[in-house]
């Protein structure tokens, strides 16, 4: 299966095959129904790209649901987690110990979810717009 994607300053394509999983697969990953290749390939800007991406899945090699959970997988990466360590730069934030890093971790992902509520589709804009300004902050209480 073939997919193209275009975005704002990224064309994508992507390239899905699924497999069944091979005869010597350690009895480890016993209940592994299909082995999916991903080859993602385009420009960001005007960059070239290419990568490969291999995943195993539960999910028979026929499931219509496994191309759906492998975008799904990437929306929340893509939409969240990428986000927090770029944005936020939690992966090397300096707290470590008790409960701070879960407790940020927790009030960057609620002022995330606050910010794209309010219609904010780039986090980095958003930051932009309402530094400095309480009373805009605020209103996002009322």
């Amino acid at each position: 299966m073939i997919h193209h994607e275009k975005t704002r300053n990224r064309n994508t394509v992507r390239q899905i095959e699924v497999f069944e999983p091979p005869e010597n697969l350690d009895p480890l990953w016993m209940g592994v129904g299909c082995v999916i290749k991903v080859s993602r390939s385009g420009t960001r800007g005007n960059e070239p790209f290419k990568s490969i991406s291999y995943y195993m899945s539960s999910k028979s090699p026929q499931s219509r649901r496994l191309v759906d959970g492998i975008r799904e997988h990437w929306l929340i990466e893509n939409s969240l987690h990428w986000v927090k360590d770029v944005i936020y730069e939690e992966d090397i934030s300096p707290q470590i110990s008790g409960f701070a890093p879960k407790n940020l971790s927790l009030l960057k992902t609620w002022v995330l979810t606050l910010l794209r509520a309010h219609g904010f589709d780039s986090i980095k804009a958003a930051i932009s717009e309402m530094s400095h300004n309480l009373k805009y902050i605020l209103s996002f209480c009322t």
